[in-house]
């Protein structure tokens, strides 16, 4: 099964690779692809901890400067006026 590669810097970028190499354009992307894929296999994705996911946003609020805004709890009918159903019964509560 052939690939048709349509942005010419990509294939100018495989060409160049290949001829590096000494070895044809299918070999020089199924090296490629291989270092790459190890690379994504021993290197996996971090995932962020609640507390680092805290410290983000605390970094974020100081940045911004909303740590220095008053911060007040939002009330159930405050709330309740953001999300108008549709149905009369449930919002004139």
């Amino acid at each position: 099964m052939g690939i048709f590669i349509k942005n010419p810097e990509t294939e100018r970028k495989v060409r160049e690779l290949a001829n590096r190499r000494g070895s044809t354009l299918t070999a020089a992307i199924d090296q490629a692809l291989d270092q790459a894929l190890k690379t994504e296999v021993s290197a996996p994705r971090a995932k962020k901890t609640l507390e680092e996911i805290r410290a983000a946003t605390d970094r974020f609020r100081r940045a911004t400067g909303l740590d220095k805004l008053p911060s007040t709890p939002v009330s159930k009918a405050e709330w309740d006026a953001l999300w108008p159903t549709g149905i009369p019964e449930i919002d004139n509560l």
